[in-house]
């Protein structure tokens, strides 16, 4: 497990990129171009900090964006050979302002793919506004605090979330803020679960 660290609050993965890491380091770049403030949270973070399992989706918040940057960076994506496989890329921000997330994914191509949502609620926003950065050969894109990832996971409470939780928590237990990660077990009222993962 070798070559991923957490140093000075920046993941540093030494590894090339794979296919997950390449769809999320193209998104991040088109995302920048409209100043679109972003973050990669759930089962990716967990992989790219090393843990094996797999996953057909890159989880990627945004801020809310107005109905005509959207339709821009559809035009934008579509450019750049980029398709929705659920939804058409035209149906962005109604999809999005809806509360629902869209697809985003390589031409021809259904899985892995993006799924973009907005940010909606205080953890969401927490996520961004508090992102560390994760770099990933000489590519850097913003990640959810691992704090918040590992207190959220537990709240969701499925079999690989949990695994996530022990993954994350147990390889970075020593980087890791415990007043931080203490604070979002409390809001997310998991304690029993925190407990039980400390203990494992």
């Amino acid at each position: 497990m070798s070559g991923i660290e957490l140093r000075d609050g920046t993941l540093v993965v030494d590894r090339e990129p794979n296919q997950l890491d390449e769809l999320a380091i193209a998104f991040s770049e088109l995302l920048d171009q409209f100043d679109i403030d972003h973050v990669y949270i759930a089962g990716y973070v967990s992989i790219l900090a090393g843990r094996a399992r797999s996953t057909e989706d890159v989880d990627v918040l945004i801020e809310p964006i107005a109905e005509s940057t959207a339709e821009e960076l559809a035009a934008t994506l579509d450019e750049q050979d980029f398709w929705g496989p659920a939804m058409p890329l035209s149906s962005m921000y109604e999809m999005l302002d809806n509360g629902d997330n869209i697809w985003v994914a390589p031409a021809d191509q259904i899985t892995p793919h993006l799924e973009v949502k907005f940010v909606r609620d205080e953890f969401d926003r927490a996520s961004l506004d508090n992102a560390i950065e994760a770099r990933i050969g000489g590519e850097t894109i913003p990640i959810g605090p691992f704090e918040l990832q590992i207190a959220y996971k537990l709240s969701l409470g499925a079999q690989k979330d949990i695994e996530d939780a022990v993954h994350l928590y147990t390889f970075f237990e020593e980087s890791l803020s415990g007043s931080r990660l203490e604070e979002w077990v409390q809001r997310l009222s998991v304690e029993d679960e925190y407990d039980r993962l400390k203990r494992a």
